[in-house]
């Protein structure tokens, strides 16, 4: 396919793998975008062979094996040769028409910016519902929850689309094993004024879910500890609302009970949750116990 070039922008998709089988369709996906595709780095986190389709614009760069996610994707960021860098995670796949409608929002005068999508699950949901609106903190969009059922927002790895020089002055942490994203998106948002977000609200991306999510592997312990850190800078609504439904919620889903009390303390005292995040600190529990997952 002949490359056609949005706003003068190259991109780079960047997709990390360990080697699962979802990979190859992942690649296809990205070779499959209607303009703007400059080349796919596919960083493999593994010695493993990989089966990829045959095209002159796929590059392998090899890390670990095991190094970890955020090791993967500088070492394919600083790989990559294009202007602008996409993310794909190894079992997600993209519409072809994302990274053209993605930068059909942007115009020349933007440095810092960032574009994200909604998605889609396999069983037919799309989210983030809540979309972000203009002027709003990043932090308040994904953590504070302003409904009981749902109410937050979210920017999933695989919508993420930003430029490379950004992420090369504010690269991602390649010592953490979790919370990797957030913790990006957190640092962009304290070191970055007036972070330029754009949000496209078709569901650009579908996820495949290939097993072995990093975050159901996070010990609880290890994510409060994080959050004490990380979020320190921000409100004690915004704390809190993150911990009770995300650090309380692992917790819970490790069945680790005496750290969830402990979660909760610190929601309660270091946090003040907010009004619409109350009902969870009953519902998460119940729904983990009862096997019905989290809406």
């Amino acid at each position: 396919m002949t490359e056609r070039i949005t706003n003068g922008r190259r991109v780079s998709a960047v997709i990390p793998t360990i080697g699962r089988p979802e990979l190859y369709d992942a690649v296809a996906s990205a070779l499959a975008q209607t303009e703007s595709l400059h080349e796919v780095i596919v960083a493999a986190d593994t010695s493993d062979e990989l089966m990829l389709p045959a095209d002159p614009r796929v590059t392998v760069v090899r890390t670990g094996p095991r190094a970890g996610g955020n090791v993967a994707r500088m070492a394919g960021i600083s790989a990559a040769s294009g202007d602008v860098i996409a993310l794909l995670d190894d079992d997600d796949v993209w519409h072809p028409e994302k990274l053209a409608l993605q930068l059909s929002l942007l115009d020349d005068s933007q440095r810092h910016w960032l574009s994200t999508t909604t998605v889609q699950e396999p069983s037919g949901r799309v989210w983030p519902q809540r979309l972000w609106h203009a002027g709003e903190r990043l932090p308040h969009y994904l953590f504070r929850k302003t409904a009981v059922k749902g109410g937050q927002g979210a920017m999933h790895t695989s919508t993420l689309v930003f430029p490379r020089d950004m992420v090369l002055d504010h690269p991602f942490d390649v010592t953490l094993r979790f919370h990797q994203d957030t913790d990006w998106l957190l640092r962009l948002d304290k070191e970055i004024p007036g972070l330029d977000i754009r949000q496209v609200v078709q569901p650009l991306t579908e996820l495949r879910d290939g097993g072995g999510s990093v975050s159901r592997g996070i010990k609880p312990s290890d994510s409060l500890a994080w959050a004490r850190r990380a979020l320190d800078h921000l409100d004690k609504r915004t704390r809190g609302d993150f911990l009770i439904t995300v650090t309380y919620f692992q917790a819970w889903r490790h069945r680790d009970i005496k750290t969830a009390l402990r979660v909760l303390g610190t929601a309660f005292t270091w946090g003040r949750p907010g009004l619409k995040t109350l009902p969870a600190v009953a519902i998460l529990p119940l729904k983990v116990l009862t096997g019905r997952g989290i809406a």
